[in-house]
């Protein structure tokens, strides 16, 4: 199988451009070419060049093609100086008032009348919101699918090496290493069926006036809804028939919560990966090439090829994802018509959210590429349990009629492996030789049969089975996003 290269933050040869990151710091190349204020005034003024040919189409006689036309090839930063837009936004304290008045400057009188015609500013904020909203799902879907193919991947190969489960910080059952990377990779996949619903039903924009109830348009005798409906599916979003100066922001809430929640599914498995990392378990070794210094204060940690920093800093994006979630479940109550209260905090989490969880993912990918495995460790991991994590098994053979003649209660079997593992365990003797010994459960089995039911490395139940199931359904499976 050819392998899945990781998608890089930045393309070889583009430097990054601070400016664009979060802080400075976090963020990839194309989120940068979605968000900040350079890219919202183009998605600006894009809508009052689309919203002039939509009306101009359906109504040529209130809007004369020519002039639709004219203003939509001058409604970009290439005609329009986005420090103009920044010194009449500060002159008017507006931001659409301002992005109306750039574009009046560089097209005819003529045409200058028909901008904004028939809208109040929501009903061009909200539809290129939801347009920056749903070019960032795509970049995010692209990137949640690089991470999970290479995921896939790893757990293809390392599917015949020897790993030990632990529950509540206990060795558990054994299986194979490549297991757990079949569960964060089904993770991931649902995660991007969410990301598909909240993309088709989600991402709502508008062009209903001041309140919602197309009061302009009708000052102009024509049918706002259908003039709404022409427009929004020429942009292909959503919208509502009975908005009110803006659509719900629950919608808004739907979008912030994909992020959240795909950083709660990295953040868990950051930190399995920082666990096999340590020294404790030593499972896992950073295979990144390029070495890495430790610590400041401790050159040693230089042979560790570095501190889990990118899975430390997976973990911060989803301490940050639950506030930003919290913030947009809080701008939800709004009262009817509206007010401002949720648009500002709503354009920051936006921004900071997709930049910061693509940021992640992609160092994510990254990691996991390279990462590689300690198989001898791994297989110690297996032997330090003396075989006593098979004790489920020689109990459910001791309970099943088929196996022995007079099987016993569940409750007996249980108490008797149990006894017989504790003492295992502390004695550090292998828990075969301890089964074999044992009178009740020799009566019942015959050797060969205990020999192999008590073999850790032969119960892993169907781990390799799950591994090559979810890597058949969901291996380079790419969400349709139209």
């Amino acid at each position: 199988m050819e392998r899945t290269q990781p998608i890089p933050r930045y393309p070889e040869g583009v430097k990054p451009d601070p400016n664009t990151q979060v802080v400075k710091r976090y963020g990839t190349h194309e989120m940068g070419l979605i968000w900040g204020a350079e890219r919202t005034f183009e998605k600006l003024l894009y809508v009052q060049g689309e919203s002039a040919l939509v009306l101009s189409e359906l109504f040529p006689d209130i809007v004369a093609l020519d002039h639709a036309e004219e203003i939509a090839s001058k409604a970009d930063l290439k005609h329009i100086k986005a420090d103009r837009i920044r010194e009449l936004e500060e002159e008017k304290g507006h931001d659409v008032l301002a992005i109306n008045k750039s574009l009046e400057e560089v097209i005819s009188k003529e045409a200058a009348s028909h901008v904004n015609k028939a809208k109040t500013s929501a009903d061009t904020t909200e539809p290129a919101r939801a347009l920056q909203k749903r070019d960032s799902l795509i970049v995010v879907a692209r990137s949640i699918e690089n991470l999970r193919d290479i995921i896939i991947e790893k757990s293809l190969e390392w599917i015949d090496v020897p790993h030990m489960d632990t529950t509540h910080l206990y060795d558990a059952l054994p299986t194979v290493a490549g297991r757990p990377f079949a569960y964060v990779a089904e993770m991931l996949q649902s995660g991007l069926n969410l990301l598909k619903f909240v993309y088709d039903n989600s991402l709502v924009g508008k062009w209903a006036d001041a309140t919602g109830n197309h009061h302009s348009a009708t000052a102009l005798g024509i049918d706002g809804m259908k003039l709404q409906e022409k427009f929004c599916n020429k942009l292909k979003i959503k919208y509502m028939d009975a908005p009110a100066q803006i659509p719900g922001l629950e919608f808004e809430a739907d979008v912030i919560y994909v992020i959240t929640r795909f950083g709660e599914t990295l953040n868990n498995f950051a930190n399995y990966v920082a666990w096999g990392r340590s020294d404790d378990v030593n499972i896992f070794i950073n295979g990144r090439p390029q070495k890495q210094e430790g610590s400041a204060a401790m050159p040693h940690k230089n042979a560790k090829n570095g501190n889990p920093t990118g899975e430390e800093q997976t973990i911060s994006q989803a301490n940050y994802a639950r506030g930003i979630l919290t913030t947009a479940v809080s701008n939800c109550a709004f009262p009817y018509a509206r007010n401002l209260a949720g648009s500002s905090s709503g354009r920051i989490i936006l921004e900071e959210g997709f930049k910061f969880i693509d940021h992640v993912t992609r160092r994510m990918a990254d990691i996991f590429y390279y990462l590689k495995l300690r198989e001898d460790r791994c297989k110690e991991r297996v032997d330090r349990s003396y075989g006593v994590v098979t004790s489920q098994q020689v109990m459910t053979y001791l309970t099943d009629h088929r196996k022995v003649k007079n099987p016993m209660a569940r409750s007996e079997a249980h108490s008797l492996c149990g006894e017989l593992a504790t003492y295992a365990w502390e004695n550090k003797i292998p828990f075969v030789d301890v089964v074999l010994k044992d009178e009740k459960i020799s009566g019942m089995l015959d050797e060969k049969t205990i020999r192999n039911i008590t073999d850790p490395y032969k119960y892993i139940g169907q781990s390799k089975e799950i591994i090559r199931l979810v890597a058949e359904k969901y291996h380079h499976k790419k969400t349709e996003l139209n």
